[in-house]
């Protein structure tokens, strides 16, 4: 790291362990107004921002602010992803960290948006950071970031490395001795697991040993793969495995994780919505769009705008308001705050 990025990092921390207090003594009642509320848990802002050059308030144009506030946002996970292609020997922890810095910093200057904890204010989006393909994370890492407002560890992303093997590559492992570690550390400080692009063999593997140590294994933006056949969705008896650790599936919008062989629509999401609750109960299924994610979107649901009308859908096809709004934000929050969140 270097010296001018040192005093920021130092700043960061301080401030990160200021908001982590708030979050802990208590937040202001919040009355429900009929509104879905959304706690989004995989949105590639910082990607379009720190990679591709987007503004952080536009993005593509799927998370823009004027849209995330019509979209009735409350919340949304960031994920820090660093592209592999930044350096011929993959991703490194110095990535992250700029990643980190320039995030922190937009979240900083657009008051829309609250620093990373669950202190809530009106009118103001929560975040939390997450991490997606991090395989030069070590454990004596993890209590650092977590304090940094990192709450979600997804340990592979496309391809095989150092703690997991990848759903998009060929492999002969799952889970290797570093990632279960690193795992058993994320499972100390509270963070929860991600594996929504891991292999079948890793997700058996995790969800096997976070019941040995009480972790809590999700999938931020993975589908029922029984729907759309692809390897970066889930078996029934997967998505079952990963509700046992109380977890959850977000669902993707990514029209090829939806429906396979022709244009997805939104019916085709209310049918995964429908079937993976079928699968592992509504207490276990939340929203994980991948917007801004290079994404193709379901027609009917192309941007933040477009969540009331998927909330809408959904109560037409059966579900109530409740479940709706669990699987809108209360199913997330209470994995991200706590039970009583």
């Amino acid at each position: 790291m270097s010296r001018m990025l040192r005093p920021l990092f130092t700043w960061i921390g301080l401030l990160l362990g200021a908001v982590v207090v708030l979050a802990t003594v208590g937040r202001p009642a919040e009355a429900d107004s009929g509104v879905f509320h959304v706690v989004d848990l995989h949105v590639d802002l910082p990607y379009q921002f720190v990679y591709e050059g987007r503004a952080f308030n536009e993005g593509s144009g799927q998370f823009s602010l004027d849209k995330l506030t019509r979209g009735g946002v409350e919340g949304v996970v960031l994920p820090l992803f660093v592209p592999q292609r930044v350096h011929p020997t993959g991703r490194q922890l110095s990535d992250f960290e700029l990643s980190y810095a320039r995030v922190f910093e937009q979240l900083i200057q657009h008051a829309v948006f609250l620093p990373p904890g669950c202190y809530a204010r009106p009118g103001r989006v929560k975040t939390w950071f997450s991490f997606e393909g991090v395989g030069p994370l070590g454990p004596e890492d993890v209590a650092k970031w977590a304090l940094r407002g990192v709450r979600i560890f997804g340990l592979a992303h496309n391809e095989n490395n150092a703690l997991m093997s990848s759903a998009a590559v060929p492999h002969d492992f799952g889970i290797t001795q570093r990632g279960r570690a690193v795992m058993r550390e994320i499972s100390k400080v509270g963070g929860l697991i991600d594996v929504s692009h891991a292999s079948d063999e890793a997700i058996e593997e995790a969800t096997q040993y976070a019941a040995e140590i009480g972790a809590v294994v999700i999938a931020t933006h993975s589908n029922a793969r029984v729907l759309a056949k692809h390897s970066r969705n889930l078996t029934d008896e997967l998505m079952r495995k990963i509700a046992k650790t109380g977890g959850v599936v977000g669902m993707n919008f990514h029209q090829a994780f939806v429906v396979r062989g022709r244009p997805a629509t939104l019916d085709d999401v209310v049918a995964q919505v429908k079937y993976t609750v079928g699968v592992v109960g509504e207490r276990h299924v939340a929203l994980g769009s991948d917007f801004e994610g290079d994404i193709r979107p379901v027609v009917g649901l192309t941007d933040a705008a477009s969540y009331p009308h998927l909330a809408q859908a959904l109560i037409k096809a059966g579900l109530s308001e409740a479940s709706v709004r669990d699987i809108f934000s209360k199913n997330a929050l209470r994995l991200l705050c706590g039970e009583g969140f």
